[in-house]
């Protein structure tokens, strides 16, 4: 997260793989622990304004995004603890303001 924060064009790097940085990411949203839970949720936060800046997380957000908005409804839905639930809105908020068109298709 620190990282992304400093350094968002990181994400440029030909030897990233955006993909499975996002699916870890992903994955992460289902772990029972709040501190990683919160750190998925905070990475999201920052990554998702840069998928129209960032090319290669543009694409992966067009591509797996739908992926991302079932884990934060899964969360939400009872999965994660009450006390997260601040944290994935905040994941609903930026789709909803940076990535509303596949939003409203997801």
């Amino acid at each position: 997260l620190q990282a992304l924060k400093r350094k968002p064009d990181l994400f440029l790097c030909s030897s990233l793989d955006v993909k499975a940085v996002f699916q870890c990411g992903v994955l992460s949203l289902k772990f029972p622990e709040a501190p990683t839970v919160k750190a998925s949720c905070g990475f999201f936060t920052e990554l998702l304004p840069r998928c129209g800046e960032i090319a290669p997380v543009g694409q992966v957000v067009h591509e797996n995004g739908k992926a991302l908005l079932q884990a934060v409804l899964e969360g939400i839905g009872g999965q994660a603890s009450r006390s997260l639930m601040d944290h994935f809105a905040e994941i609903l908020f930026a789709l909803n303001k940076h990535c509303f068109s596949l939003l409203s298709v997801w």
